[in-house]
């Protein structure tokens, strides 16, 4: 499987039982498809990933799946530091009906670039389906080389896609250049996705798409009409929502944003917090100045 378009990193809807709102989730889900999104991203960082217990993220799972009855595909994010949990949910994922894992860079052990390979060698066995490999250097405090990326894809058949999340456009670039004709080198960040787009990136992963999927969409679209002057604007429209939405730890912004339109995701799970009381005043001008219903 190779993505292409966008892909949305769901946020995961909390009760005030801090239980998994699975009724909230459904509705988000349907509303990403309705408006045509390419595929959904269950448990990332904006889906409170290291913030659920175990059981929490498999009922996410659960819901994502019997939701979506297989019209779009579903990928489940990995993003514990070590071996034993992403083994656990990765087999529930492949068990569900999931299309691919999503594994992050093994954070706070600060491995060798053979650590790298061996890691997701030992996924790789463990799993039997196809990797998403996930780079966040400015969450994770470690980073994975562009030619570790090229030796793990060489060894690996079964990644399919990376996400990069980057300050760096040219690490972008280059593994374009690297293994841009066997992966999808999907951007991370929403504020270089057009860029990225533009550049040769088949896709990108963004969690404004919660938001605002059919801009996202229409943005991708203009993209691949070759009117990139009409993406570009399209995009510097919606950066100051963007912007506003990044203003303090995702998702809190995001989640207010989202009740804002009619969309409850409930609470955000500590230590981050909900948004300030001056962060949701600029979200509901934002979303007012762009027609942007506001219920």
């Amino acid at each position: 499987m190779k993505y292409e378009g966008i892909m949305t990193a769901l946020v995961t809807p909390i009760d005030e039982n801090n239980s998994v709102d699975k009724e909230a989730f459904a509705q988000i889900i349907e509303d990403q498809v309705k408006n045509g999104i390419h595929s959904l991203l269950v448990l990332g960082g904006t889906g409170e990933y290291t913030a659920l217990s175990m059981e929490q993220r498999k009922i996410a799972i659960d819901v994502a799946m019997q939701v979506n009855k297989g019209r779009v595909p579903v990928v489940v994010g990995l993003l514990s530091p070590g071996l034993g949990d992403n083994i656990e949910l990765g087999k529930y994922a492949k068990s569900a009906g999931a299309d691919s894992v999503m594994v992050v860079t093994p954070f706070y052990v600060n491995p060798t670039n053979d650590g790298f390979l061996s890691y997701y060698e030992a996924i790789d066995q463990a799993l039997d389906m196809p990797i998403i490999l996930y780079n966040i250097p400015y969450k994770t405090g470690i980073h994975m080389t562009n030619d570790v990326v090229e030796r793990i894809v060489d060894k690996i058949s079964n990644i399919t896609a990376m996400k990069v999340c980057s300050d760096n456009m040219g690490d972008v670039l280059e593994l374009l250049q690297l293994v841009g004709d066997r992966i999808s080198v999907l951007c991370g960040e929403d504020y270089r996705a057009v860029s990225s787009l533009i550049s040769g990136a088949p896709g990108a992963i963004t969690a404004s798409s919660n938001l605002i999927p059919d801009v996202w969409v229409k943005i991708y679209n203009l993209v691949q009409q070759k009117e990139y002057d009409k993406a570009v604007a399209l995009h510097k429209e919606f950066f100051p929502l963007m912007k506003a939405l990044y203003r303090e730890g995702n998702p809190g912004p995001l989640k207010a944003a989202l009740e804002m339109i009619g969309l409850p995701t409930g609470r955000v799970s500590v230590p981050l917090l909900e948004a300030s009381d001056g962060v949701k005043k600029e979200l509901k001008n934002k979303l007012s100045e762009l027609i942007v219903p506001v219920r």
